[in-house]
């Protein structure tokens, strides 16, 4: 039994997607359990890679600590101790999720130092803050001789398609102001069809879209049919979130709009998919170590236009367009 513990956001787990796979080819006769987040539970289970999937609101990844919380978490950790584990992975170096590691008592626990508690865990390996959130996954999984799949060029050329415009974010440090998804709206919509992804985030966006656009498609519904709709389009416009790494992982073409976080670490890995970032390093006073709310305002949208338009010439031209 081979247990993997991605529970912080969907994002992150469908950047280790690829690495699930590899682990499931690498080991076929393990039955392969992953804890995920709540609300990525049926996205996951859509892709159809791991044995058995166990979903958990863990009180730090919200900072929600309330009494509820810890009982559904120690819960848990009873659970997977009665399981018997083999071997689990934890790819974020977090000292809390070593800690979870050593609760839930598995033969071998493999993870990384980054805020400390190595002792927690059978195999503890040095964190490298350079490398790419799924390299670094990567990396663990090779040290049990579990080595990655080789890349398949997956690329999905939908010239008829939508260009998608997807502003939500957990975080409002990630996102774009609405001024300026008006504006490139307004630079698309005059050669483009152009659809925007409802969310919580985006209502107030939409409406005030709806004041000036009228022939805007907009997408409402569950990440499931989300999926299923974006494989048809032609390309996702975002900011650094769940939907550039989901458009990734389909093949679609992507536009991932960056503010001073350094995109090499966290960036949507497809074969067309482009970065928007300002052009100077951050200045700004923040309260937030990799977050900058001012650097992500200063990505021009004539600038983002731009790359959708490099793009899309692309997927016109390329003889594999459908």
């Amino acid at each position: 039994k081979i247990l993997v513990l991605e529970y912080h956001r969907i994002g992150d787990i469908i950047i280790i997607l690829p690495v699930l796979r590899s682990i499931k080819k690498n080991f076929p006769d393990s039955e392969l359990i992953l804890v995920c987040c709540k609300n990525s539970y049926d996205l996951i289970k859509h892709f159809n890679i791991v044995d058995r999937l166990i979903p958990i609101e863990i009180p730090w990844t919200n900072w929600n600590f309330s009494i509820n919380k810890w009982i559904k978490t120690f819960y848990l950790i009873k659970k997977l101790k009665s399981l018997n584990i083999d071997l689990v992975f934890d790819f974020k170096g977090d000292l809390r999720n070593n800690w979870f590691l050593w609760k839930i008592k598995s033969k071998i626990s493999i993870g990384y130092d980054a805020t400390g508690g190595s002792f927690f865990l059978t195999d503890s390996f040095k964190f490298n803050h350079n490398k790419h959130q799924k390299n670094r996954a990567e990396e663990l999984i090779s040290k049990v001789g579990c080595f990655p799949l080789k890349n398949k060029e997956k690329i999905k050329l939908n010239k008829n398609g939508l260009i998608v415009l997807h502003p939500g974010s957990s975080d409002i440090k990630r996102s774009w102001p609405w001024e300026k998804w008006i504006k490139l709206i307004n630079l698309l919509s005059t050669n483009f069809k152009v659809a925007i992804v409802k969310t919580s985030e985006s209502i107030e966006l939409i409406y005030k879209i709806n004041q000036k656009i009228t022939n805007l498609e907009i997408f409402e519904n569950d990440i499931v049919n989300f999926k299923v709709w974006l494989e048809k389009q032609s390309l996702l416009v975002g900011v650094d979130s769940m939907a550039g790494h989901l458009a990734a992982e389909l093949g679609i073409p992507t536009v991932t709009i960056f503010g001073s976080q350094e995109p090499s670490l966290t960036s949507p890995i497809g074969q067309l998919s482009l970065i928007a970032k300002p052009k100077e390093e951050c200045k700004h006073y923040r309260d937030h170590w990799r977050l900058c709310s001012y650097c992500i305002n200063e990505v021009n949208e004539e600038y983002v236009f731009d790359l959708i338009k490099g793009l899309m010439k692309q997927i016109k031209n390329n003889k594999n367009s459908v």
